[in-house]
C-alpha cells in the first residue's frame, strides 16, 4: 500500500547470505548524486524496514485509520510480511551515497495469472493468532485489489504490484518517493524485457529458482494519501478505482473518523507497461 511513510516497532531477523551474489543495479542517480535507486538486497532489507518502522505506521492513511502503531504486535506482524514480500527480489531502495543509508523504499510483489497460490495478502488473512489491525489491514488490500480483474483490464499475464512505499522522515521533500515509484516503473520494463534483474534475498525462499520470472506488463499501487496519489497523477498512472474511507469501519469507528477530512479515500492506480 503506498502511503509515503512508516513505524516505530520493529524485528529485524538475520537473513542468510544468498548463494547467487549480484551487486544491486543502480537504476537511477539524483541529479545532486546524493542518492541512487538500487534494488533491493538483503544488505539494505534491515535499513529499508527501519525506514518503514519510523515513518510508515504513524504515517500511512490506513494505518492511523487502524491505530496501528498503538499494537506491537501488530507492527511485528507487519514486519515478518515485509521480509516476506521482498524475497520476490523485485524492490527498490533509496540510498544516500555518503551513509549507504535506506532513505525510501518500495516493496513490491509479482502476481501473475496461473499463481497456484491464493493472492499474497490473501495468504495472510484468518490466522488465527493475527493481531485485529493487522488482519483488517490486510482485509482492506485483499477487497480493494479484488474488486476488478487487472490481467483482463490490462490484456497482461503478470503484473508488478507496489505493496508499500516509504520515505524516511529524516529525508521529506527531497522528490525520494516520487522518484522510487518511476524507478519501479523501470525495473518492470527491464523484467518485462526478460532481463535477469531480481536479486534473492534469501536463495531458500526465492520464488524463481525453478521458473522463469513472469514478465509484467503493467504495474498497480494502492496509494492511501493525497501525498502519494499526487504522485500517480504526477506520473500519469490511471485511477482503477476508489475506497472512501467513511465506508470502512474498524471497530465500530470509520476510517475517516480518524484522519483529515482531505484524506477521505484510498485510489487504485496502475500503469501499463510500454517500451
Amino acid at each position: 500500500l503506498a502511503s509515503i511513510n512508516g513505524s516505530v516497532h520493529s524485528v529485524l531477523r538475520d537473513h542468510s547470505r544468498p548463494n547467487r551474489i549480484m551487486p544491486p543495479r543502480v537504476w537511477a542517480k539524483s541529479e545532486d548524486g546524493r542518492f541512487h535507486w538500487v534494488t533491493l538486497t538483503p544488505k539494505y532489507l534491515p535499513g529499508a524496514i527501519e525506514a518503514y518502522n519510523k515513518s510508515f505506521y504513524v504515517n500511512d492513511s490506513v494505518a492511523i485509520a487502524l491505530s496501528l502503531a498503538k499494537s506491537k504486535k501488530g507492527c511485528e506482524q507487519f514486519d515478518k510480511f515485509y521480509e516476506d514480500l521482498a524475497e520476490d527480489g523485485v524492490s527498490i531502495v533509496a540510498v544516500e551515497v555518503a551513509t549507504d543509508k535506506v532513505v525510501g523504499a518500495a516493496l513490491c510483489k509479482i502476481q501473475y495469472k496461473g499463481d497456484p497460490e491464493k493472492p499474497f495478502c490473501e495468504r495472510y488473512t484468518k490466522r488465527p493468532d493475527n493481531d485485529p489491525a493487522f488482519e483488517e489491514y490486510m482485509d482492506f488490500m485483499v477487497e480493494l485489489e479484488a474488486r476488478i480483474d487487472i490481467f483482463s483490464h490490462f490484456g497482461v499475464d503478470a503484473i508488478l504490484d507496489l505493496m508499500f512505499l516509504v520515505t524516511h522522515p529524516d529525508y521529506y521533500r527531497k522528490g525520494i518517493a516520487q522518484k522510487t515509484v518511476a524507478t519501479v516503473v523501470e525495473l518492470a520494463k527491464a523484467l518485462n524485457k526478460g532481463e535477469d534483474v531480481a536479486v534473492p534475498i534469501t536463495e531458500e525462499k526465492f520464488p524463481w529458482k525453478k521458473i522463469p520470472v513472469p514478465r509484467p506488463g503493467a504495474v498497480i499501487a494502492l496509494f492511501t494519501s493525497p501525498k502519494s496519489q499526487k504522485i500517480g497523477y504526477n506520473l500519469g498512472w490511471e485511477e482503477i478505482t476508489v475506497c472512501k474511507y467513511d465506508e470502512k469501519i474498524f471497530q465500530g469507528q470509520s476510517y475517516l473518523s480518524r484522519l483529515d477530512k482531505d484524506n477521505w479515500c484510498t485510489r487504485y492506480m496502475a500503469t501499463k507497461i510500454t517500451g
